[in-house]
């Protein structure tokens, strides 16, 4: 039996400048990539086509679009596939350094490595946060362009050269108020890779990942091939595997919204929308976990089965019917509807339908233990095994160490001193020691209760033993107080140092890259 669970999974993102995530750990890669490889895939079909064949031919078609835009020699489908996706957004250094994990894989371990351009997202403004020194360092943030939040990258033309020169320009003033001038180097370089790519791109999402790739290869020639999901979402495959999963409209609805109660109860999330809204229903047809691009907009797409047919519409289209079985992967390409995935459609398909190993980041690694669940309910089959890797780097703009560490560092022990005192009472009194061994049997007492007035009223007991104890530390915590609004005067510059959001053409890619080595020293 297929062991199924959306259990916590706890990734913490690095706090300190330097520091790198990846689990499982960079060791066990040749490891999970050699099980991805082995995955039991016999049984499983596609709209009928056994699920090897369909990953066979899928494998061949992404590396065919991706192969004349890579560098070298062509792609080897033989070779394990580690697969990443992202937006080619201006992110930040924790979402770069997969690309280089990307190319270290290719390099160190001859796997073929692919990244899926996420132009089918529609990103809202395309937006830089950059820092600036007035009275303290701060951030400003700067606009490429303003775009709606319904419209996809793979819509949107690249922006001319006056648009692109005014938002450098604007980056180099902030810029050139800063005490450090590597950032300013740093994106100096950057901007001149980019004006290059502008020409040659027909979209936006093109050019920002050809100004991105030819910023790496100022350090290393990009290993990974990429191949945006728009083009992707148009081949039969996809069709397929978009058909194959609107079998039951219905069905598949309630499976998916199970799945992200599931995930919200073992993750305690109050909000409707972590990590992602309920599909609805309207009307009789089923929203689904999918985008409809027209007219240079998306939409949600919806469905309803009728007997061997699939009526599908978004927004205030008309219903499209199409054959449900495989006759509808044709008629799904001559009804000219471009159907795009959402998050987790697009794990799903990337994971079960075409890589052996796929690189996340600590949100994707998240929320895919909503799509573990549907992989196994869907398909039958165990989940494939992914990682997650992300880092955090600091800018070198001011000094970002002490005070910003011990910020936290603060805040972090006077919430202790104030919810767990009995930890700081070195000797406590007898009166104290009471106090203390009634609070934990309350302890263990609430953790039987069931939600309700018992419950509450234990807890609320525990909080007055807590201010109990606390009343022993009153000055302690007054000094702890004092010391935290010193710091406050100068939080904002140091909120603005050891900002990790910044984006990743202020970083040297050398630097970027030294992270995730995996050749021994």
């Amino acid at each position: 039996m297929i062991q199924r669970s959306v259990a916590p999974m706890t990734y913490k993102v690095p706090e300190r400048s330097g520091e790198v995530l990846i689990t499982p750990p960079l060791d066990r890669i040749p490891e999970l990539l050699a099980e991805g490889r082995a995955r039991p895939w016999a049984g499983a079909r596609i709209l009928g086509t056994p699920l090897e064949e369909f990953r066979l031919r899928l494998r061949h078609r992404a590396l065919a679009i991706a192969g004349p835009r890579a560098r070298g020699t062509g792609p080897d489908p033989g070779a394990p596939l580690v697969l990443m996706g992202h937006q080619p957004l201006f992110f930040h250094p924790g979402v770069w350094v997969k690309f280089f994990l990307l190319t270290r894989l290719h390099q160190d371990l001859g796997a073929c490595t692919l990244h899926l351009l996420v132009d089918s997202d529609a990103s809202g403004p395309i937006q830089a946060p950059i820092p600036a020194w007035t009275d303290q360092l701060t951030r400003r943030t700067e606009t490429l362009l303003d775009l709606p939040d319904d419209v996809p990258l793979e819509a949107v033309a690249p922006p001319t050269g006056d648009t692109w020169g005014d938002f450098c320009a604007r980056v180099r003033g902030h810029l050139s108020t800063l005490r450090s001038a590597e950032p300013r180097r740093c994106f100096d370089a950057f901007a001149a890779g980019a004006a290059d790519a502008n020409g040659r791109a027909r979209t936006l999402g093109e050019f920002l990942a050809a100004a991105r790739r030819s910023y790496e290869a100022r350090s290393m020639p990009p290993g990974y091939l990429e191949v945006a999901v728009s083009a992707l979402a148009d081949t039969p495959e996809f069709g397929a595997f978009a058909l194959h999963l609107l079998q039951d409209p219905a069905g598949f609805r309630g499976r998916y919204n199970a799945s992200l109660e599931e995930y919200r109860s073992a993750h305690r999330l109050r909000s409707a929308a972590n990590p992602f809204p309920n599909l609805n229903e309207d009307e009789g047809f089923d929203e689904t976990p999918f985008w409809l691009v027209h007219g240079r907009r998306r939409a949600p797409l919806f469905a309803a089965r009728s007997g061997d047919r699939i009526r599908l519409r978004s927004g205030g289209t008309p219903p499209v019917e199409l054959p449900a079985g495989p006759g509808g992967i044709d008629a799904l390409a001559a009804s000219g509807l471009h159907i795009r995935p959402k998050a987790i459609t697009l794990t799903m398909f990337a994971r079960v339908c075409l890589g052996d190993l796929f690189i996340h980041g600590v949100g994707g690694g998240r929320y895919d233990r909503v799509t573990d669940t549907l992989i196994t309910e869907v398909f039958g089959l165990p989940p494939p095994p992914y990682v997650v890797a992300t880092a955090t780097l600091w800018l070198p703009v001011a000094d970002t160490g002490d005070g910003a560490e011990d910020g936290r560092a603060l805040e972090r022990r006077l919430m202790d001193l104030q919810h767990n005192p009995e930890r700081y009472l070195a000797v406590p009194s007898p009166d104290q020691r009471r106090l203390i061994e009634e609070k934990w049997a309350l302890i263990r007492a609430v953790e039987e209760m069931r939600p309700g007035p018992e419950r509450r009223a234990t807890t609320h007991r525990i909080r007055e033993v807590n201010g109990l104890l606390a009343q022993g530390l009153a000055d302690e915590i007054a000094r702890t107080r004092a010391r935290l609004a010193a710091l406050d005067r100068s939080s904002a510059g140091q909120a603005a140092a050891s900002f990790r959001e910044y984006p990743f053409f202020l970083f040297d890619p050398a630097q970027v890259g030294a992270l995730v080595a995996l050749r021994p020293a």
